[in-house]
């Protein structure tokens, strides 16, 4: 990521794995001891790290494939207390509840799906302060039950990369007020959208402290989800003016920590507001969905080394099997050799990818990635 000499790059898979994938493939051979963790199809953390969840799933599926492993710290950005879970109504199709966040939701019994969302904690300035009361950045059940100077230097030791992930603003926006609600806001309540970032950055800011003081961290991560495939669901101009001066904040700050990896995670086409994105101190995406339009080769080409990418191996590609996942390595791999690029499939692998065809990927991926 620093565009400096190595022997390889990294050799790992950045969002993991959808749980049908899997299942898809204990028919197709692979061992049935190799399962997901309960907090979900991607990798969350490193050993030891997070108390008593297992890890064995998650690391099983690494092992198995032989891929290289990097450590996601378990800081909790969420409400403490969380909201009680509550079921308001169940049948044999679905459920509606109401969920740790607040959010009353219609979850689906059949597969691995988006719940429906039907309503959220925050309407107004009233609800934000209300809710704000479970957002103490000083709570110490926000980091690890073992964080600890032992902790700390166990991490600094580490061959394997330090990650954080946490909450962006437009993903904690939604998450507070949904999506419907969240993008009128901008227009019919900028205030509260202002109010809401203003907290935001001061919530993350305090709680980042301890950790990125410890000088442990290799990467962090703004989770955001902001756009989908015809386009971000703002518009550049709003981006500029509700986001780039909480984003600038943020990054500058991280980077006075001496964290120099800075990556977003957005899903869809990101190509609109990449120059904000940038202008607010990130230098690295991901997954760069190939079906959304994102291309590595392209953006390589516009933006050169002041973006680092990761993923951008085109899923479809994969599941079509050995011509067409040849012809996607051999236009994206070139970009190893220049540095800033990790290739890993472009989101969680999907069931439709047999177990034979991902096992040639990774060979064929494995055989490139030298660049010495």
């Amino acid at each position: 990521m620093h565009f400096e000499r190595v022997d390889h790059a990294p050799f790992c898979e950045f969002l993991g794995y959808w749980e049908e994938t899997i299942n898809r493939w204990y028919k197709e051979g692979l061992p049935t001891w190799i399962t997901l963790s309960a907090s979900g199809p991607s990798e969350f953390t490193g050993p030891g790290l997070c108390g008593s969840r297992s890890l064995s799933g998650v690391y099983a599926v690494a092992d198995y494939f032989g891929l290289e492993k990097k450590v996601r710290l378990p800081i909790d950005f969420a409400p403490i207390p969380r909201f009680t879970n509550v079921v308001l109504e169940d049948t044999e199709r679905y459920r509606i509840d109401i969920d740790e966040a607040g959010i009353k939701r219609k979850i689906l019994k059949m597969g691995t799906t988006i719940p429906g969302y039907i309503e959220h904690p925050v309407k107004n300035a009233e609800d934000l302060r209300r809710i704000r009361e479970r957002f103490d950045p000083k709570d110490p059940r926000r980091y690890p039950k073992n964080w600890s100077d032992e902790q700390i230097e166990y991490l600094r030791n580490l061959e394997v990369s330090v990650g954080l992930v946490f909450p962006g603003f437009f993903g904690q926006g939604r998450t507070f007020m949904g999506q419907r609600d969240f993008l009128l806001a901008f227009y019919k309540s900028p205030k509260l959208i202002h109010e809401i970032f203003e907290f935001w950055t001061n919530f993350l800011l305090e709680t980042m402290e301890e950790v990125a003081n410890a000088k442990v961290l290799d990467y962090v991560v703004y989770w955001e989800d902001m756009s989908y495939k015809n386009g971000p669901q703002i518009s550049p101009r709003h981006f500029s003016e509700f986001m780039l001066p909480y984003y600038k904040r943020v990054s500058d700050w991280l980077r006075r920590k001496g964290i120099e990896i800075i990556m977003v995670d957005t899903d869809g086409d990101a190509n609109p507001i990449m120059d904000q994105f940038l202008e607010g101190g990130v230098n690295c995406m991901f997954p760069l969905e190939v079906a959304s339009y994102m291309d590595a080769v392209g953006l390589r080409k516009k933006y050169g080394k002041r973006l680092r990418v990761i993923g951008n191996i085109d899923k479809m590609a994969i599941a079509k099997g050995k011509t067409a996942i040849d012809r996607e390595l051999d236009r994206k791999i070139p970009l190893v050799k220049e540095g800033g690029f990790i290739p890993c499939v472009d989101h969680n692998v999907s069931p439709d990818i047999s177990l034979k065809n991902y096992s040639y990927y990774l060979q064929s991926l494995k055989k490139r990635l030298s660049v010495e």
